[in-house]
């Protein structure tokens, strides 16, 4: 039986995942889960803000260097209503088609369009999720922090909000999953309220990526 890309991506970041530095997803034993947004911001930004604060839900959002360049004033925004934000990439170039110098002139160039990181750290997600060893290394060596995600809600597929928010259920998830959504897609705002209820009645906290890894380290 063959693998699906997000199946072989799986199975390809489990060789990296005791690599120091690396995010993937939080302690089994954790009840918090991280929802995560990649490829704002962009012009549905607002609304997206605006469920979170209506659901209480901090995220982390990954964003990418020319979209902060058009909607500058929405990256101060992610941070005032309190989420986490870190690059994803300048042009959404996948990182293993780039050579080392051009790798890091893209990262160098992202993260001057957003704030200081909370650790100090800079925290950045590989486009598609598109890694590998050459990769890892150039961004580790960097002092990057790379993350990645272990839930995909495959909303860059499936626009039936009814199918995301089932494909998003409390027996699906364990405790520490990252989980990964889009920004731009009314369909995935149309099935966050259902998401983020079924979660919560499982007795799941919503955090954002930067405190599930807070909370374990302390």
């Amino acid at each position: 039986m063959s693998l699906g890309p997000t199946a072989r991506a799986l199975v390809k970041w489990a060789m990296f995942d005791h690599l120091s530095g690396l995010r993937r997803r939080g302690p089994a034993h954790s009840k918090r889960i991280a929802l995560t947004f990649d490829d704002g911001p962009d012009e549905l930004t607002p609304r997206y803000l605006d469920l979170l604060d209506e659901l209480r839900v901090p995220a982390s959002f990954f964003l990418i260097g020319d979209h902060c360049e058009r909607h500058p004033g929405a990256v101060r925004d992610y941070v005032r209503r309190g989420h986490h934000v870190a690059a994803h990439g300048f042009d959404h170039t996948r990182f293993t088609e780039l050579d080392h110098r051009a790798l890091l002139a893209q990262c160098a160039r992202t993260d001057q369009l957003l704030p200081a990181q909370l650790d100090g750290r800079a925290w950045v997600r590989p486009p598609h999720g598109s890694v590998d060893a050459t990769s890892l290394v150039t961004l580790r060596l960097a002092g990057y922090t790379v993350a990645l995600w272990s839930v995909d809600s495959h909303d860059y597929e499936d626009r039936d909000p009814a199918v995301l928010a089932a494909r998003c259920t409390a027996d699906r998830i364990r405790g520490g999953d990252v989980m990964l959504f889009h920004e731009g897609q009314s369909w995935t705002l149309e099935a966050l309220p259902r998401i983020v209820e079924q979660l919560r009645g499982a007795g799941y906290e919503l955090v954002t990526m930067y405190d599930l890894y807070a909370a374990a380290a302390a």
